[in-house]
């Protein structure tokens, strides 16, 4: 179920549906902190906020992300750091 909903907020996302991803990743993460997407659905979450120029929104779920899984994985956090050197996250 924890997949399926990620993927789920992927067809939005790569449809640049930001608000429906948004939506769906937020819901795949309350549900399933520790599932095998929880770290990826606070990634995609903070992307979809972030293209829907919710900048603030998108830091703080980048800092919640890098905060909850910093022994994630590696990949993940990359991206989450480099998005939140782009967005300027103080």
């Amino acid at each position: 179920a924890a997949n399926a909903q990620y993927w789920l907020g992927e067809t939005f996302y790569v449809r640049n549906q930001y608000e429906r991803a948004a939506r769906v990743f937020a819901e795949a993460y309350q549900k399933f902190p520790q599932g095998p997407k929880g770290a990826d659905s606070l990634l995609k979450l903070g992307m979809s906020l972030s293209g829907m120029d919710k900048k603030e929104d998108a830091c703080l779920t980048y800092k919640q992300l890098v905060k909850e899984y910093n022994r994630g994985p590696a990949p993940v956090l990359s991206r989450a750091e480099e998005a939140m050197r782009q967005l300027h996250c103080r």
